[in-house]
């Protein structure tokens, strides 16, 4: 069930708003249901809070107050419970500003044209206007009352409004194809307090009675209070809350699971889902032929859940035991028989399982990279076989880069593709690299091959696990950065909502496998040298730096996933670090240096910095060096000093990344820093003295620009 709370009684004055409230107006539940065919169960959880939201959205638009919208869905049906709606709109005030006073009537006090013609309008006589007066003038002015509808009137119009505003890809026709839904209408209850809202939707007049269960309960079922809606249809085997339904099934295949001690596989998807498939669950523990676990235990939970919507056990040792949890939608007298048929179905889905698999392990992975030349991966960019060969140039490189072993991620990229081309990985398509995984392990090939060819698509969403090894974690980024590559170079990249080749999923698995493996790689270098690899096949335009945005883009958003701030962000995205790893302790060090209580202090005085070092102060000092001898104050003497001292070491801080200690060996700067601008004129007439300050505070802001342009981050 999702709840959208609205405050009962909202503050409107009446004139700020044109409307007055009347605290007496009648207030009584409000109830919606749509009875129809099996709804889409991978959309249903959407559409039911769509429908709320719709609803939410038109009564705001029509100044009607409640105390809070429910919504319920089950496979049948779509509901909405309003508690305490108004049963009329407020009384609006309406105030129409006519023509000024003088112009309104003449000399003789009377009405001139323009004073009737207003008049007119309003559809009375020029008596019958009023004055307004304020410190501006005075006009004449038309004021009335038009009193709000009820509900009686407005709900028709709202419920088509939501119903015709959902979310729904594919509508269906039924009948003469006169109406369409997402699925059949049946009945539709329309109901303020004991009232029915009358109505017609889909050539259907709306009532007060619903349906329970298709099996369990027979008949009309009437309804005379909303309120009592969720406990009559319960009575009648249906749980119309979704949430509650959710939580009963969870929980009755956790109990299932202890008795023989093993623990329900239950992924919030699949959950859900059956969710939707259910109106009154009744979880049944079922069983297998044990010898089917010599099938991977990937293959066999992939069938368990996507083809029979049942939950897979696993014992203590996380080893997949020979049984399954079937959902029910039936409380049957004979469960024992309704467990057999769902086990009769489950050993004829698995035996196709086994035979895919057995079929595949009869050819290698070897043999099947040639039949990749026939695949196309992209029609512009060529085959997989061609993709292949790429990613064993890119993969080499990369390995090179961060003292990886070449010959084994070369290898595990030769193989990569070719689990694509297998019967498990065609019926299982979430299997890839899994499977391919398998089969090079029967194939013989290293294990640290197999790891590598399974970790190529991790992580397969924003919060999944990464690839442990460092084989994977190269084979991974490569993959990547050659699709990104390859789709930007031909003007696919992402427009709006569409992303159809993942491209931002690809980039913030990049970021994430290179920040959190301190992988020291320049996302720079990689897409040169990707682009090299394609060749004429692409566009080279801009298009590193085209992509180099869509990355920096994903790595903000990761950032602020972080709890940075988007200052310490823009800090050193201005630095132009292509170095996600590197970005990275680059914002720690900024994170702890703000901690330090001369750090305001000394961002304050880099952004003075900034602001004196404009692009004619620039100019002026290229190509000159520091001249002590035009030192003259003793606080630039002791700044100079300091600076000269510090360039070594902050360049070495710099190089061997210790940014924590080099910004905490640049908060020893505070004092002479403020002593340079309280006693120290930069801008002065002599320009060889003027230029040599400059110089001097470029050689100060240089040494903070080593880690990030802290200037940009509010004190």
């Amino acid at each position: 069930m999702k709840k959208i709370h609205k405050q009962s009684s909202r503050d409107l004055i009446a004139g700020s708003r044109g409307i007055a409230r009347d605290d007496k107006v009648v207030k009584k539940d409000f109830l919606f249901e749509i009875l129809t065919e099996e709804l889409p169960p991978r959309n249903l959880e959407m559409l039911s809070f769509a429908l709320a939201e719709n609803f939410a959205e038109s009564l705001e638009k029509h100044n009607l107050h409640y105390k809070e919208i429910k919504s319920f869905a089950t496979p049948r049906r779509l509901t909405i419970l309003i508690e305490q709606l108004d049963k009329t709109q407020p009384t609006q005030k309406i105030e129409k500003r006519g023509p000024a006073i003088d112009a309104a009537f003449d000399a003789q006090g009377k009405p001139t044209q323009a004073c009737v013609g207003f008049a007119k309008s309003c559809k009375i006589t020029p008596d019958k206007l009023t004055t307004l007066k304020n410190d501006k003038g005075e006009w004449v002015v038309y004021q009335t009352t038009k009193p709000g509808k009820d509900v009686f009137r407005l709900m028709p119009e709202i419920v088509n409004s939501a119903l015709k505003n959902l979310p729904i890809n594919k509508l269906m026709r039924w009948g003469e194809g006169e109406f369409e839904f997402v699925r059949p209408v049946h009945s539709i209850i329309l109901m303020f307090g004991k009232k029915i809202i009358s109505a017609e939707f889909f050539g259907i007049k709306s009532n007060n009675t619903t349906r329970g269960h298709r099996f369990l309960s027979h008949g009309k079922i009437k309804i005379k209070n909303p309120g009592d809606y969720e406990k009559i249809l319960q009575k009648h085997f249906v749980m119309v809350d979704f949430n509650k339904r959710k939580e009963k099934i969870k929980q009755q295949a956790l109990d299932l699971a202890k008795k023989i001690s093993g623990q329900a596989q239950i992924d919030d998807d699949l959950l859900n889902e059956v969710t939707s498939l259910v109106e009154w669950p009744v979880a049944l523990l079922a069983r297998f032929p044990a010898l089917f676990l010599k099938v991977p235990p990937e293959l066999l939970i992939s069938s368990i859940k996507q083809h029979q919507k049942c939950f897979p056990l696993k014992d203590k040792q996380n080893k997949l035991l020979p049984n399954f949890i079937t959902i029910s939608n039936i409380e049957s007298k004979h469960p024992k028989v309704v467990v057999q048929g769902n086990e009769k179905v489950m050993n004829a889905r698995l035996s196709d399982a086994e035979f895919f698999y057995q079929t595949d392990r009869k050819q290698s992975l070897v043999s099947r990279v040639g039949e990749l030349k026939s695949v196309i991966f992209q029609q512009q960019l060529g085959s997989l076989y061609d993709k292949t060969k790429r990613l064993m140039n890119l993969v080499v490189w990369i390995a090179e880069l961060v003292q990886g072993n070449k010959d084994p991620v070369e290898r595990a990229a030769f193989l990569a593709k070719t689990d694509l081309l297998t019967k498990v990985v065609g019926e299982f398509p979430e299997l890839q690299g899994i499977m391919g995984s398998h089969y090079a392990l029967q194939d013989q090939e290293p294990e640290e091959v197999a790891l590598a060819i399974r970790e190529q698509y991790m992580p397969i969403n924003a919060g999944a696990s990464l690839p442990k090894t460092l084989t994977g974690q190269i084979l991974a980024i490569a993959d990547r950065i050659d699709t990104l590559v390859g789709i930007f170079g031909i003007d696919k990249a992402p427009t709006g909502d569409k992303d159809p080749f993942a491209l931002r999923r690809a980039a913030y698995g990049i970021i994430r496998i290179i920040i959190e493996n301190k992988l020291d790689l320049n996302l720079q270098f990689l897409l040169e040298k990707s682009l090299d690899l394609y060749g004429d096949k692409i566009k080279r335009d801009n298009l590193v730096e085209q992509i180099l945005q869509f990355i920096s883009d994903r790595l903000k958003t990761y950032v602020l996933d972080q709890e940075f701030s988007i200052h310490e962000f823009a800090s050193i995205f201005a630095r132009k670090i292509y170095r996600p790893y590197d970005f990275y302790l680059r914002l720690l060090a900024v994170k702890e240096f703000f901690t330090l209580p001369v750090a305001g202090n000394l961002a304050a005085a880099n952004k003075r910095v900034s602001k004196i070092l404009t692009k004619e102060a620039q100019a002026l000092i290229a190509g000159h060096v520091l001249d002590e001898n035009l030192l003259k104050e003793p606080a630039e003497i002791k700044l100079a000093e300091l600076i000269v001292a510090k360039e070594e070491r902050i360049k070495q801080l710099a190089e061997s990344k210790e940014y924590v200690a080099l910004l905490q060996d640049l908060a020893g700067l505070q004092q002479p820093i403020d002593d340079f601008f309280d006693n120290v004129m930069v801008m002065v007439e002599d320009e060889k003295v003027r230029a040599n300050r400059l110089l001097l505070l470029s050689k100060l802001r240089e040494l903070f620009l080593q880690v990030a342009d802290i200037s940009l981050i509010p004190k």
